[in-house]
């Protein structure tokens, strides 16, 4: 029966209507929960598959929880029934209420350890087209990520298999674009429209044979002397009282957007000839120890604030770029004539010994080197719609790049926020190339 089922439903949207009626598709989805027949459940998910083409049908078989039942298939020995329920799935999940389902099962799981072992070369296609489908938005990129899939489909898009490895990029495409720290790692680039929100986190330039690592698992190591992993979060998952504030973000400094300078709020700003005020150390609220979360930032919300009111609203990009330029300098250290004189790294350390963990957010760096400064100036670029790359080089070397219409022609600039902030170095010059380089 399961067999003319599936070929009665084949594009008769009559037929799919008249099985989709309460008693004819309640027994369905029953079948496929218990069946233990390779034959029956391939059939059904294939009429389950019919059925989903016609839009109006899929909240009636989301509503019976047909997904779990197809999450099941995918762990079927039989190949039938894995390629059959991939179909069935990628078709569901064209509804976002699908998706949400999706997430509540270990599917996604499943599709990435087909990839991992199966050796049919169909299944695999059919099993990496899927996760292609199923990557519509962030939540569903992170689990896929969680579950390996970015390791995965790197390895795939070498395969010499005919059709496997085309599927892997679009899937690999998919997935790097809804998971921008993925992309970073993988490719140490984000253009101008990739969006830097909160949850970013930068691990570093990923290595071969190195896995990208979800947070998580990140936030549980214990404190060692290897690179921080940089966080973004201005809101935090709670909000918190004002005083679980950072001492940085307690200052209430701002910020005079012609030269970056930092000054107390109701403060006159200081006079050239004093002596330069002390880079202050940021101290990690006691109550935020340990909590098996990364930190709220309160600096960064704060620095968030001030570039909004005092930078957003200049005239040109130009101007932004040049004031946000300073801002970002001045916020981790100032202008550096000596990286060692800066002691970032005993800095960096400090602040990993006391959050007790390798996971620091970005607002609590007060010294910083290129990539932490570039990290900052893209969170606050984005931000203020102020089109800006940031891009990954080797020896803890990072940029932003900026365009600037002049002349009628688009120019391409790298941002200098270490030697001179503001200075511009143009794409391609021999500044640029210095300033990339040790």
């Amino acid at each position: 029966r399961s067999l003319s089922l599936a070929h009665l439903s084949l594009n008769s949207k009559v037929v799919c209507l008249d099985i989709i009626q309460d008693e004819h598709v309640t027994q369905l989805v029953e079948v496929l929960e218990e069946s233990t027949s390779p034959r029956i459940l391939s059939y059904l998910a294939t009429v389950v598959f019919n059925i989903v083409k016609f839009e109006a049908l899929r909240e009636r078989l989301v509503a019976l929880n047909v997904i779990q039942s197809l999450s099941a298939c995918l762990t079927n020995s039989d190949t039938d029934v894995c390629i059959a329920a991939c179909k069935a799935l990628a078709a569901l999940v064209a509804d976002s209420s699908a998706r949400e389902e999706l997430l509540k099962t270990n599917a996604l799981g499943s599709l990435v350890s087909i990839l991992k072992e199966s050796s049919n070369k169909e299944v695999l296609r059919k099993a990496a087209w899927t996760i292609g489908i199923c990557v519509a938005n962030e939540d569903m990129a992170k689990e896929l990520n969680k579950n390996g899939a970015l390791r995965v489909l790197m390895d795939m898009c070498t395969n010499d298999i005919q059709g496997v490895s085309n599927l892997a990029v679009v899937a690999l495409e998919k997935l790097l674009h809804y998971d921008l720290a993925a992309k970073y790692w993988h490719m140490g680039c984000l253009s101008q429209t990739d969006v830097v929100k909160d949850g970013f986190y930068d691990t570093g330039a990923h290595k071969p044979g190195d896995d990208f690592k979800p947070i998580k698992l990140l936030l549980d190591r214990k404190v060692d002397n290897k690179r921080a992993v940089l966080y973004v979060s201005s809101l935090g998952a709670d909000p918190e009282p004002a005083d679980l504030k950072s001492e940085a973000s307690t200052t209430g400094s701002t910020t005079n957007v012609k030269t970056g300078r930092g000054t107390a709020k109701g403060k006159k700003p200081h006079k050239p000839e004093e002596k330069k005020e002390e880079i202050p150390e940021p101290e990690p609220p006691k109550e935020l120890k340990d909590t098996g979360k990364p930190r709220v930032d309160n600096a960064l919300r704060e620095y968030i604030e001030e570039v909004t009111a005092t930078i957003a609203p200049l005239a040109t990009q130009a101007e932004q770029i040049a004031a946000l330029s300073l801002y970002v300098s001045n916020q981790m250290g100032g202008p550096v004539t000596s990286i060692s004189a800066l002691s970032y790294d005993l800095h960096i350390a400090q602040i990993k010994a006391d959050l007790k963990t390798n996971v620091i957010p970005i607002g609590f760096i007060k010294r910083g080197i290129f990539y932490h400064r570039a990290l900052l100036f893209k969170v606050l670029a984005d931000r203020v719609g102020l089109p800006a790359s940031l891009v990954r080089g080797e020896y803890n070397r990072a940029w932003n790049e900026v365009s600037l219409v002049e002349g009628g022609k688009s120019k391409h600039y790298l941002v200098d926020l270490m030697w001179e902030p503001g200075q511009l170095l143009e794409v391609g010059s021999h500044g640029a190339g210095v300033y990339k380089k040790l």
